[in-house]
């Protein structure tokens, strides 16, 4: 029963009075066990669309957010540190990439940093929900920045890894999976899948890298464990890293493979050296300096986790709450 609740109860905005302030609140369950509140001052579109629930709302703490499914995926505050780190590692990783892959993605923010980089000219971006995209371009454009009017960027509306599949193989230099957390019934469960591993490191080239968003490293440390775990059976240079995202309340987990080498080699001054060469645009967290860092922090927490994880695959499948 406590289960059934949580999930009714944190998908919605209500008002209450705490220590004297009536306003609407929107809560997030972000763990079992740790429920986060939002003071909220407006909201601003809401949609119940064919895969989920989508809200964008201006909050007190964070400002503007993208909100799915009771879950913040971006906030004006601090989203830049959240696709940076998702990006340009792996970027930095792969060798002089060309062709991009997108996975979700519907704010354009990870489609505007893999912009960013002069030597990509083609960058597929395959979105399932046509309305959060529509949402976001007219609610929250300083996260695309323009990206959706680049010339070299292909906006697909469709399921990812069926996309993926109609790629030819060996195509792709760099896979950056930007979707929504493995919660009970979301779309997005096969993508974190051995079997999709399997695919996605047909479809690279031989110094392909897959970068993932990997949910919380230290409130869901069985999952995040699993999915660096199932990547290391498909990959043979598999990376943790993480960034403390305030929005999320969280160390964010983030997870790297790569056919031809580890990021881990990369020197602070090698990788300051190709983003000065590299990159068109102005970068506000990540460089040579925070590169090694974003490494050191992921494997230190994970100490705290111990070694119990599962390898997932699509007939058993990873969940968070």
């Amino acid at each position: 029963m406590i289960k059934i609740r949580y999930k009714v109860f944190h998908r919605i905005i209500y008002s209450m009075s705490f220590k004297g302030l009536d306003r609407l609140w929107v809560s997030e369950l972000v763990s079992q066990g740790f429920l986060a509140f939002y003071a909220v001052e407006r909201v601003l579109a809401s949609a119940f669309t064919d895969y989920q629930e989508v809200l964008i709302a201006e909050t007190v703490p964070f400002g503007r957010c993208l909100i799915i499914d009771g879950k913040v995926q971006s906030s004006l505050f601090d989203e830049y540190i959240y696709h940076e780190t998702l990006v340009h590692p792996a970027l930095v990783t792969a060798d002089r990439p060309v062709r991009v892959l997108i996975i979700g993605g519907a704010e354009g923010a990870t489609a505007r940093e893999v912009l960013k980089w002069k030597t990509v000219e083609h960058v597929m971006m395959a979105e399932l929900d046509p309305k959060v995209v529509e949402l976001c371009r007219k609610n929250l454009p300083e996260m695309s920045m323009g990206a959706f009017d680049d010339r070299r960027l292909r906006l697909v509306i469709t399921e990812g890894r069926r996309f993926l599949e109609s790629l030819e193989d060996g195509s792709l230099d760099l896979i950056v999976v930007d979707v929504t957390d493995p919660t009970e019934d979301s779309p997005s469960l096969k993508l974190y899948s051995q079997e999709f591993y399997r695919l996605a490191y047909r479809k690279l080239g031989d110094s392909g890298v897959l970068v993932t968003q990997a949910t919380s490293i230290v409130h869901t440390p069985y999952a995040f464990r699993s999915i660096l775990e199932t990547l290391k059976t498909v990959f043979p240079y598999v990376t943790p890293l993480a960034a403390y995202i305030p929005s999320f309340s969280s160390l964010w987990g983030f997870v790297m493979g790569s056919k031809a080498m580890s990021c881990r080699s990369l020197k602070a001054e090698q990788v300051n050296s190709i983003l000065l060469r590299q990159i068109s645009g102005r970068l506000r967290f990540y460089s040579g300096e925070t590169h090694g860092a974003l490494v050191d922090l992921a494997e230190r927490y994970l100490e705290l986790s111990g070694e119990k994880h599962k390898i997932i695959s699509d007939e058993d499948l990873i969940t968070i709450p």
